[in-house]
């Protein structure tokens, strides 16, 4: 009777929930807490613990981030009609203006549309800093977190290596933005508004030399990212796996008794923390979605509407202003191409940690 007794309360014991999430001792909510006010009013109703889905989770924020673009459009669209303006007043007063002073009416307009252009250009890069910024900050909670549940599903080596080299790269990318990349752009403003106004063909070179280096350190930037990663994915995984099984084997034949049972849970505790790896991943790209998607869009409105602007005024502008316009466009190319590179390095980021222990 007292085996039977036992046996029940054994079996009752078994139907219990399990709560494997709790145990494997990763603060997840940092990931909900940490997040910037407009990127919380972009993210949808989700939880680092309901496993969340990726496509659902992104098509919410960008149909959120849709919806409150319309002030940006607005401004873009008052830009475009100015710049429009100053573009054919210009044409009108080179065609009813004394040949020689065609220069002065070129130079006029140049500083004119320069400077109804860098007011908006300057409110673009202080939303592309400040999102640069937010993204920097929240990979700071957020790759810590990913590292240490890829960790505890056994790929330490790639853990540490994944972790290590995203915060150096963001960090460096971070740095190169705010303090060379930026700058730089404003310089090529600079240069390209006096190549329109003094129609000068070393200016031009200088130009096309600024925009060559900040393309260029862009992608030298993330092909070094993405070399690096493809060399941790294959040295690092090889690594754990090994690292894993030389650790099960250790616990299994030198624990007494108990070696084999801790063996067989260490399986166990490695799938839990694994889909909770992957859920944490799921967020973390959500939430670095919800953090770049609206100033992306904003920056990416500017620069659809330059492209426009500079076509339209092809048919009625002088041909320095209308090449000013499309360099104006070309810069603002330049900051949402910085934009998208530190968004695209944490999400790749974020995907080498959700498949390093697949």
């Amino acid at each position: 009777m007292k085996r039977v007794v036992l046996l029940l309360f054994l079996l009752l014991v078994l139907t219990l929930p399990v709560r494997a999430a709790e145990d494997i001792g990763i603060d997840t909510d940092v990931l909900e807490q940490e997040l910037p006010e407009e990127a919380q009013e972009m993210m949808p109703e989700l939880s680092v613990q309901e496993n969340p889905e990726l496509w659902l989770g992104a098509k919410s924020v960008i149909v959120r981030a849709l919806a409150k673009t319309d002030g940006s459009l607005k401004r873009g669209l008052r830009l475009c009609a100015i710049l429009i303006g100053l573009v054919t007043l210009c044409s009108v007063a080179d065609m009813s203006s004394v040949s020689k002073f065609g220069g002065a009416v070129s130079a006029a307009g140049a500083l004119g549309i320069c400077a109804a252009f860098i007011g908006e250009f300057h409110a673009m890069v202080s939303l592309a800093q400040d999102t640069i910024q937010s993204l920097s900050d929240y990979s700071a909670c957020m790759l810590p977190v990913l590292a240490s549940a890829a960790a505890m599903s056994g790929n330490l080596n790639a853990a540490a290596a994944l972790h290590a080299g995203t915060l150096l790269f963001s960090e460096l990318l971070m740095h190169l933005i705010c303090r060379l990349l930026i700058p730089g752009v404003f310089f090529y403003l600079a240069v390209a508004t006096a190549e329109a106004a003094l129609s000068s063909d070393a200016l031009k070179e200088l130009r096309e030399l600024i925009g060559w280096l900040i393309s260029k350190s862009l992608r030298i930037m993330v092909y070094i990212f993405l070399a690096f990663l493809s060399v941790t994915g294959v040295i690092g995984g090889a690594a754990d796996a090994v690292a894993v099984k030389t650790t099960k084997a250790a616990m299994s034949g030198m624990v007494p008794v108990v070696g084999g049972m801790i063996s067989d849970a260490s399986e166990t505790l490695l799938a839990g923390a694994s889909v909770i790896k992957n859920s944490i991943g799921v967020f973390g790209m959500i939430a670095i979605l919800s953090i770049c998607i609206l100033p992306f869009l904003k920056v990416g409105i500017q620069y659809l509407l330059l492209k426009v602007t500079a076509a339209v005024s092809g048919t009625v502008g002088l041909k320095p202003h209308i090449a000013l316009l499309k360099n104006f466009s070309t810069a603002m190319g330049y900051l949402l191409a910085m934009c998208g590179t530190c968004s695209l390095l944490l999400l790749i980021s974020s995907v080498c940690f959700i498949k390093v222990v697949v």
